[in-house]
C-alpha cells in the first residue's frame, strides 16, 4: 500500500509543468520547492496515518480463544505510576486504555484481588502504562494525560480509579470535573491538560507497549523484579481471570 502511494505521489509531481521543463527561471524553481514541499509533507502525512494504521492493528484485542500467554517480552518501567513495594520480587506492568471495556473489567474484577493479596503484601509491584487505542477509543488519550495531570497534585491513583469507574464520562469537560471532585486545583489541571503537558509520557507508553508486542488492551508482563529501567518476563494478552496471573505471580515467587 506504502509503495503505490508514493510512486503516485512522485508519478505527479513529474508530471507537474514545472518538471516538463527542461530549463528553469527562478519563479520555477521556487516552484520546484513548493512542489517538493508539498510532496514531503504527503509522505509524512502517509507515514503518520500508516503508524495508525498498523498502531490500530496491534492494539486489537487477541481473538477469542486466543492463547492467554505470549512469549518473553521486556518492558520499560522508569518513572511509571507504581504500586506497592519497589523491591517486590515480581513486577506485573499493565498497558491499559482507559476507555476500553476490557480495561475497565480487569480493573473491577481482577486488580483487586491482586492488590490485596500481593501488592499489599509485598509480592508484587503493580506498574502502569498508557496504550490508548485512539482510533476506536478517541477519548483514552486524554484521559491519560488526565491521569499525569492528577499525579501532578499527588492524586494520580485517584483519577486512574475515577476514571476507570467513569468510563463514558471521559470528554475534557468531564474530565475537569472529575478533577474538582477530587479536590484538585481547577486552573492548574485544565492548564495541564490543555497544553498536553504529559502528552509525549503518553506516546512513550504506546510506543514502549508496541516494542514488547501488545497487540491488545489490556495487555501486561509478568517479571521478576530487577534493577535498572526495565524488566523482561511473560507476556499476557488480553484481561484473563484471576487465576492466569495467580499461576504465573506464584510461579516466579517460588523461584530461588
Amino acid at each position: 500500500m506504502k509503495r503505490h502511494v508514493l510512486a503516485g505521489l512522485v508519478m505527479l509531481l513529474l508530471a507537474s509543468p514545472v518538471w516538463a521543463q527542461s530549463s528553469t527561471t527562478p519563479g520555477e524553481l521556487e516552484a520546484i520547492k513548493s512542489d517538493l514541499g508539498r510532496v514531503k509533507a504527503d509522505i509524512e502525512e502517509i507515514k503518520r496515518q500508516l503508524g495508525q494504521i498498523l498502531r490500530l492493528m496491534q492494539q486489537r484485542s487477541a481473538p477469542s480463544g486466543a492463547a492467554p500467554l505470549g512469549g518473553a517480552a521486556r518492558a520499560r518501567v522508569a518513572d511509571a505510576p507504581t504500586l506497592g513495594l519497589t523491591d517486590a520480587p515480581v513486577t506485573v506492568v499493565e498497558f491499559s486504555d482507559y476507555q476500553c471495556p476490557f480495561c475497565g473489567r480487569f480493573y473491577s474484577t481482577t486488580l483487586p484481588a491482586l492488590k490485596r493479596d500481593y501488592i499489599d503484601t509485598g509480592k508484587v509491584r503493580y506498574v502502569f502504562r498508557d496504550y490508548p487505542l485512539d482510533q476506536i477509543h478517541p477519548q483514552a488519550r486524554k484521559a491519560a494525560e488526565a491521569a499525569h495531570c492528577a499525579g501532578d497534585q499527588g492524586k494520580y491513583w485517584e483519577m486512574h480509579d475515577r476514571l476507570f469507574q467513569n468510563q463514558q464520562a471521559l470528554t475534557p469537560a468531564q474530565l475537569s470535573q472529575h478533577a474538582r471532585a477530587l479536590g484538585l486545583d481547577g486552573a492548574l489541571f485544565d492548564a495541564c491538560l490543555n497544553t498536553g503537558a504529559h502528552s509525549q509520557r503518553v506516546e512513550q507508553g504506546l510506543g514502549d507497549g508496541l516494542a514488547a508486542g501488545v497487540q491488545g488492551t489490556p495487555g501486561f508482563i509478568v517479571a521478576r523484579t530487577k534493577s535498572g529501567d526495565a524488566v523482561e518476563g511473560t507476556l499476557i494478552r488480553g484481561a484473563q481471570p484471576l487465576e492466569v496471573f495467580r499461576r504465573l505471580i506464584d510461579h516466579l515467587l517460588a523461584e530461588k
